[in-house]
């Protein structure tokens, strides 16, 4: 085994889980606020603003917070961690401001 320091500063997970018949943050039913359309829109931002290989956006299944969803988790290399929670299309902008900064 090889243990090393994460070669991002920043990695941010998405929620991109779906559960036919419950809710889940990736469901068809949440049109483009589904976890996999802004995941998309986030790994297009970090390119676009030449992160890649700094930020890391990253799927991830169920975070079992499913009834709060979408649900995105960042996690900095400087050690803190946020969760955000019902974020939609609408509230990207603001939160690309936010957390696509190194």
């Amino acid at each position: 085994m090889k243990e090393a320091q994460i070669p991002f500063k920043k990695i941010i997970f998405v929620c991109t889980n779906v559960r036919e018949g419950e809710e889940a943050c990736s469901n068809p039913e949440r049109g483009s606020n589904c976890g996999m359309s802004l995941l998309e829109t986030l790994r297009e931002e970090v390119k676009k603003r030449g992160l890649k290989g700094k930020i890391r956006v990253a799927k991830s299944g169920c975070m079992d917070l499913c009834a709060a969803g979408p649900n995105i988790m960042v996690f900095n290399s400087n050690g803190s961690q946020k969760w955000v929670s019902r974020i939609s299309q609408a509230e990207l902008p603001h939160f690309i401001e936010e957390h696509l900064k190194i």
